[in-house]
This record gives C-alpha cells, structure tokens and sequence, in this order.
C-alpha cells in the first residue's frame, strides 16, 4: 500500500454519508458491538470511583469512550480519530461528557509524531478501527501504545479478525453475511439476497482499506511489542476482543 492510499484508508470516514448511517450500519454489521465493549470495561482492573486517564484510537463516533465513562465516571479521554467529521459526531453522543474529553485529529500512522505530549496513560483501548492498519504499521503502533502507558497499564482492543484456515473464513463470512441479511430486514426494513449482501461487504472492505489479521498474529504483535499477560477475552467468529498489559 502507497503513502497516498494509507492517507485515504485513514481519512475514508470523513464522510457525510457514511457518517449520517454509521451507527446503524454498525448495528447491522457488528451485532456485538455492545456486548464486546462492556468486556472491555471488565477487563479494566479499575475501581468506579478511580480516577483514570485512556486514550481511545479511533473515536469514531464516541460509542466505547461512552460506555467507558458510564462504567468510569471520573475517566479522562484522549480521543483521537483521523476524520474531523467523526470527531463532530462523537461531540453529539458526548456532549453531557465535553469535559472529560480531549479530541485530536490524528492518523493512525502519524500519531506517533503528531501527538507527542500524552504519556502514563492507565489505558489505551480501541474499537473496530485498527483492522484498517498493515502489519508494520500495527506493530509500530503497538510500541507506540506500550510506551505511553502507565507500568500496569492496559491495552484492549474489540476488531474483527481473519481466520487463519480458509475454510473456517469462509464459514465465519457465510454466518455473517446471513445474520446481516436477518438484520438488515429488521432493522432497516430491507430485503437483500445473500449474493448482495456478499457484494456489498467486499466493496466496503475495499472502500475502508480492511486489513485484518488473526487473532494469534494479533497477539504475537502485542508481545512482540512488549506487552504482558496478552490473551483473547472474547471471540465470536471474525469479532475478538483481546489485549494485554505493560
């Protein structure tokens, strides 16, 4: 992948039409995504009345710093995201929570160098945006992570994943798109073939730059960067929550 494609991949989002449905397009493609961000917050060793400081990769339109300062209230957020127009968003979900949040518009690639003033954070989490990053790119980002954490600090992350067996891929592809089908008429009222469905995830994933691993190459980053006690939380076909420790 060119320097000009990851800076579409990173700004794809910043979008007005994919941001007027995202949520709900979100519901119909990751029905997990409440369940996957509450076992994020039971990962986190915190207390309620803590008060903690995390950063959020990929903001996207706030859902995880949500629910994170519900289960939190005293949570202070670094919000980054590379689409402005997300940041917009999230603002909307997050306004009785404003002054808890500090946004910053950022690349996954270039945070590194572009944010430079955030350190001994108690935890870094991510959800449904680091699959868009190569390998490379990944673990640098790791290492990133680890250094700006807290010791004891935790990373977790809620993604979606590739199997590593073809068949089991395919498997996983077939669930997916049957239970988009099913959501997609309850939830949007549409009906869809199975071939469309099909279609029109490919066409997404090469829209939004997809690059996802396995969860056991997702792992071996982590301790290749560094990370400790790194394990799989949860999984449910291509959806895994997983992390780690510094």
């Amino acid at each position: 992948m060119s320097e000009n494609d990851q800076r579409e991949t990173a700004y794809a989002f910043n979008n007005s039409d994919i941001i007027a449905t995202y949520d709900l397009d979100m519901d119909v493609w990751h029905p997990n995504r409440k369940h996957m961000a509450s076992i994020a917050c039971e990962i986190l060793p915190f207390d309620r009345s803590e008060n903690i400081r995390i950063l959020d990769l990929g903001v996207g339109t706030g859902y995880l710093t949500h629910k994170i300062i519900e289960v939190f209230p005293n949570t202070s957020v670094v919000a980054i995201d590379a689409a402005e127009m997300m940041i917009d968003k999230a603002k909307i979900r997050l306004k009785a929570q404003l002054g808890q949040i500090t946004f910053k518009a950022a690349s996954f690639q270039e945070l590194p160098d572009k944010v430079k003033d955030i350190t001994g954070l108690d935890a870094v989490v991510s959800a449904f945006a680091l699959h868009h990053l190569l390998r490379e790119e990944k673990l640098k980002l790791f290492k990133y992570v680890h250094s700006i954490l807290k010791p004891d600090g935790w990373f977790i992350n809620c993604d979606i994943f590739n199997a590593v067996d073809p068949a089991v891929e395919a498997l996983y592809r077939r669930l997916l798109y049957k239970g988009t089908q099913e959501r997609t008429q309850s939830l949007k009222n549409q009906e869809k073939s199975l071939e469309y469905i099909a279609s029109e995830y490919t066409s997404k994933e090469k829209r939004d730059g997809d690059n996802p691993l396995s969860i056991t190459e997702e792992t071996q980053l982590l301790t290749e960067a560094g990370f400790r006690m790194v394990d799989c939380f949860w999984k449910e076909y291509r959806e895994a929550v997983y992390g780690g420790t510094k």
